[in-house]
């Protein structure tokens, strides 16, 4: 199978395509024909060497948390009755970025009606999403902003917003026109009343 490599820790010049062999699930594993995986900011800063903290990792490695696609194989105690079904998931680290990968059965099955780029695309964010608007203590009467308003997470943040409309005032985001690490300023700013931009 082919798959992207990050060879060292740098720029985007230290991923590389190699052929590597066709992964075999163990137990409790998938063998995943990946179609579309996503991409995000913290995986850019893993890759010039930054997070090592928070996550444990070396190169050579292959980038992609978030895949989704067919499944193919299955290991020992998992229900051959996910072979052929399009799903999407993250695995026990990284290797989204291939033609295949091995994965988790922590998957979910992606219906018909949703396409699977989108599913990949929300899958993180989204769950995150939730969680903050289960968990996050009530903003009625309150104002919301949302910075990083621009990214995945913002967007889907404003969307809940927007649900919320009606139980509360309206909301502002934020977003840099050229995000840095760590950077608590931004030169351009990007502000919409929650009223004002569609969800």
């Amino acid at each position: 199978m082919r798959a992207a490599v990050v060879t060292r820790f740098g720029g985007p010049d230290v991923i590389e395509t190699r052929d590597l062999p066709d992964p075999e699930p163990g137990a409790g594993q998938v063998l995943v024909e990946v179609r579309a995986a996503d991409v995000i900011f913290v995986e850019t800063a893993i890759r010039r060497g930054g997070q090592g903290k928070f996550f444990h990792v070396e190169p050579p490695y292959v980038p992609g948390g978030t895949r989704g696609g067919l499944v193919r194989a299955v290991g020992p105690d998992v229900s051959t009755d996910w072979i052929g079904k399009t799903v999407v998931g993250r695995g026990d680290g990284f290797g989204g970025h291939a033609e295949l990968t091995v994965t988790t059965s922590d998957l979910v099955e992606v219906p018909p009606e949703l396409d699977l780029q989108t599913a990949v695309a929300v899958y993180g964010d989204g769950l995150t999403a939730l969680m903050l608007e289960e968990l996050a203590p009530s903003m009625t009467g309150q104002d919301v902003l949302i910075t990083a308003s621009a990214g995945g997470m913002g967007l889907l943040l404003i969307q809940l917003a927007h649900k919320a409309r009606d139980r509360g005032r309206p909301r502002r985001g934020e977003a840099s026109a050229e995000p840095g690490p760590g950077r608590r300023s931004t030169d351009r700013l990007q502000q919409a009343r929650m009223g004002e931009a569609g969800a």
